[in-house]
């Protein structure tokens, strides 16, 4: 529909006022031709004021370019308060009322006769004054909202940049607040620090005067100390002399001592060998031992022997300790012996040092199968001036130690003698006898009665180095009996388990019935 062709001049005018600056604008960019022709030498993004683009509307007006966007505008609006004042009474509103609240948006609101003359619509005047009133107070009043809302919105914005400020503020306040704190922290600080100084300065003071008396005092013990220095050049020099008359005296001593060391480990006999026997006698006779049984001579003549060749001597226990009262009675007047029982823990040094005491006769229990023999007799050997029983539980345990060992050490068989058997009291007085160092005589062995053991031995399955150095200590057929007695018959019996009689012919011979030895009755007696 053309709108322009009814609309009056002032219609028209008022239209193109109406129209947005914006809206124009943008129409004059989209078709920059056309708004070239009718403003040359201007360019729409100039154009900055309502008036003036106003008025280029209304002169153009009958122009194309201009007259269709007028039209459209007109029309566009015209769609659009229909459409709204549709919806509001599809809502429920009255024809009026959705008037009232639809023309107050549109451009329409001043000129309500034309908007009314463009859709054709025809009201009494009296309506029309009545509702260009009522429209424009609306609009007043919508304009006055929009300004008080712009206003709180400024004023919101207002709020809450105050409040956000004052977030700011607070937390400045906060931060200075601490910094107060701290620093009123650190003057307390300072005060204190400041007290301390001034104590620090007294101290310093006090210090300096007590450095200063220091430094004297140094001073005098330094010439002290140069003094006692001179002094002690003096005392080295004296203690260096003395040090070496005592290096001297002590290189004097110890040689003299070695001298003494070396004649106490030599073997010791009795002064008076007869006298021995004598004493030695009249224990055995206290004890049981018959002195007219034809053993008797033989025992205490082999005693006399054995006993002071400085060798360790085996016994059995069971005879050994009656034995050993009646040597130690008779010798250092006590029956009473020290004795050392082996133990698991049992070391060099321990038994070193119990044979290292100031005793005659010793007494080793236990240590032979039990404890390193080698180990043993060399330790023995450096006690040569002692009378060593080595006992032993069990006459068999030699069977079990090297034959080796017989050769260090004297064996020593009682058990066929009642007398030594248990534990007995000895009543008998106790003597003194003097002792010397005993003189080493080297034994010529006797060529029969040598060779005859050494039959026996080999008889007796006993060969090597044992049978030769037994056979060596035969010196007469006496000394072959004495061993024969108390040693190898017994040895063989007890410790071999074997029948001498019944396995050497040698010793059948010798002294079976037919034999010429005087103890054979004794033998076969004690071994047959």
């Amino acid at each position: 529909m053309n709108y322009l062709l009814t609309m009056t001049e002032d219609e028209i005018r008022y239209v193109c006022s109406a129209i947005p600056l914006q809206d124009s604008v943008r129409y004059f960019k989209h078709y920059p031709k056309d708004f070239a022709k009718i403003m040359p030498g201007f360019r729409a993004t100039s154009l900055k004021k309502q008036e003036q683009v106003s008025g280029i509307l209304f002169r153009s007006r009958n122009q194309y370019f201009i007259s269709s966007f007028i039209e459209k505008h007109i029309s566009q609006c015209l769609d659009e308060i229909s459409a709204a004042i549709n919806e509001k009474t599809e809502e429920g509103a009255s024809k009026e009322s959705a008037l009232l609240q639809t023309l107050p948006h549109y451009f329409f609101m001043d000129n309500i006769n034309l908007y009314f003359k463009l859709i054709g619509a025809e009201y009494a005047e009296e309506f029309l004054s009545m509702l260009s009133a009522s429209v424009k107070i609306i609009k007043e009043a919508i304009t006055e909202r929009e300004h008080a809302k712009s206003r709180l919105d400024i004023k919101t914005s207002e709020v809450s940049r105050l409040e956000a400020e004052l977030e700011r503020v607070q937390t400045e306040q906060g931060k200075m607040s601490r910094k107060l704190s701290e620093r009123l922290d650190e003057i307390k600080t300072l005060k204190r620090t400041n007290t301390d100084l001034e104590k620090s300065k007294g101290l310093i003071s006090s210090h300096e005067q007590t450095i200063g008396d220091l430094k004297q005092k140094a001073q005098e013990r330094d010439d002290y100390i140069q003094q006692l220095k001179i002094e002690l050049s003096g005392a080295r020099e004296e203690q260096h002399q003395l040090e070496k008359k005592i290096r001297e005296e002590l290189a004097k001593q110890q040689k003299t001592e070695k001298y003494r060391q070396d004649a106490a480990q030599k073997p010791k006999c009795p002064k008076d060998l007869d006298e021995f026997r004598d004493y030695l006698g009249y224990n055995f006779e206290n004890i049981g031992v018959p002195t007219n049984s034809d053993y008797y001579p033989l025992l205490k003549d082999y005693l006399s022997e054995v006993l002071f060749q400085g060798k360790p001597i085996i016994i059995s226990r069971s005879t050994g300790l009656s034995l050993i009262k009646c040597v130690s009675n008779t010798l250092v007047k006590t029956p009473a012996v020290s004795t050392l029982a082996f133990s698991d823990d049992i070391t060099e040094k321990s038994i070193d040092n119990f044979l290292s005491q100031d005793k005659r006769i010793i007494c080793l229990d236990n240590f032979i199968g039990n404890y390193n023999e080698t180990v043993l007799i060399t330790i023995c050997d450096r006690h040569k001036d002692k009378i060593i029983f080595l006992t032993v539980a069990y006459d068999h345990t030699l069977c079990f130690v090297p034959d080796e060992l017989m050769r260090y050490c004297h064996y020593l068989n009682l058990n066929r003698i009642e007398a030594f058997a248990g534990d007995i009291e000895l009543t008998e007085a106790p003597s003194v006898v003097d002792e010397v160092e005993t003189v080493v005589i080297s034994i010529a062995p006797d060529a029969r009665w040598s060779v005859a053991l050494k039959e026996m031995f080999e008889e007796f399955g006993v060969r090597g180095a044992l049978s030769v150095y037994k056979s060596s200590l035969v010196s007469d057929e006496l000394s072959l009996c004495r061993l024969l007695a108390f040693d190898v018959l017994p040895y063989c019996t007890d410790v071999l388990k074997i029948a001498p009689f019944n396995v050497s012919e040698r010793l059948v011979k010798y002294a079976g019935d037919s034999g010429r030895c005087f103890y054979k009755d004794l033998f076969r007696r004690w071994f047959a």
